[in-house]
């Protein structure tokens, strides 16, 4: 968890990787091709947060955070730090078999031990979102019931439970929507660089056959390639842009079917792993394909500020719109909004 804290707290900073286990599980899969020693540093990474901080008081929204496919929520610090700073509550969920889960003992479940993440049947992993997607609501379960005295009790009551709202990267992002349309204290949810079909364009989530029931964002990524770094890919830019074409069948069925406001940008300069802490923990998960790439800490703010926007208009009609910070922020384009169906 991660939260707004109270004045004062004498906490001890919190480090990045919170269990020697974990980082031990990240170093020892060889985690996305990153030099070991590099990820070994991760131990001494001390973060902005505090363990155990004594929660702000008042009444603070809650978002969760859901991983991408075996990606550790610990990747996702900046951002989550960025809205707590904010008054955001966010839960990152460890979903089994997903990400990286430390259960009793530190044994490490990560998606590499589920056979079924391999798996090429998209009514499998229609399966795998869905159980992961009922996790949310999980969660949401034990943060009402939470007890006096429990450990999530001091940050649970202090949830403004009519500002609920989800999101994730990459799978987790499909998860987030996956919740949203199945759990009514959802209020939006927003999907970072989630693909939502397999290479054969079929649905691997149920909400996009069924469409969408809550206000749903997709912010996706665009890389930026020079017409030579395309010819090195044996490619000409024709080729590289029609690439896209399923992808756009896909959004205008997706819109046709939805029964909410449904919102399309990408952040130009981007790759999968910008709306991750890569750019600033493990760079070369981006740099290593070439391309343009924004400064990580423009990436954040344009993340952070999109989704923060986002959720606001749809906890307070009278916030501004999500379009609008296109006007601030040359790189985040809208390709799909209400306005433009």
């Amino acid at each position: 968890l991660w939260y707004p804290a109270g004045p004062g707290s004498s906490a001890p900073r919190a480090g990045y990787i919170s269990r020697a286990a974990l980082l031990s599980a990240i170093v020892r899969q060889k985690y996305y091709g990153v030099d070991p020693a590099l990820l070994a540093s991760w131990a001494h990474i001390v973060t902005h947060s505090r363990v155990g901080a004594r929660a702000a008081s008042g009444s603070h929204p809650l978002v969760t955070l859901s991983a991408g496919l075996g990606v550790a929520t610990a990747n996702y610090t900046a951002i989550a730090e960025e809205l707590a700073s904010q008054g955001y509550i966010v839960a990152g969920i460890d979903h089994p078999y997903e990400g990286f889960a430390v259960l009793p003992g530190d044994v490490i479940a990560t998606a590499d031990d589920d056979s079924a993440n391999a798996s090429d049947d998209a009514a499998v992993q229609r399966r795998q979102i869905s159980s992961w997607a009922a996790d949310i609501s999980f969660v949401l379960d034990r943060f009402q019931h939470s007890r006096t005295g429990s450990a999530a009790y001091d940050v649970a009551r202090t949830i403004d439970w009519n500002r609920v709202a989800a999101f994730g990267h990459s799978s987790g992002g499909l998860i987030a929507v996956e919740a949203c349309e199945h759990d009514g204290r959802l209020r939006a949810c927003v999907n970072l660089d989630g693909g939502p079909t397999d290479p054969h364009d079929q649905p691997i989530a149920d909400f996009v056959s069924e469409g969408l029931r809550r206000p749903t964002l997709f912010l996706l990524e665009h890389p930026l390639y020079s017409d030579s770094e395309l010819a090195k890919r044996h490619m000409t830019r024709a080729q590289f842009e029609s690439r896209g074409g399923n992808f756009a069948a896909l959004v205008d069925r997706l819109k046709s079917r939805s029964r909410a406001p449904f919102y399309l940008a990408r952040i130009a300069g981007t790759g999968h792993f910008s709306f991750t802490d890569a750019p600033f923990v493990m760079p070369t998960t981006i740099t290593r394909f070439g391309g343009k790439v924004i400064d990580g800490r423009r990436g954040l703010q344009i993340i952070t500020t999109t989704l923060r926007t986002f959720f606001e208009q749809n906890f307070d009609a009278a916030a501004p719109a999500v379009i609008g910070l296109s006007s601030r922020f040359s790189e985040l384009v809208f390709e799909v909004s209400p306005a433009m169906r």
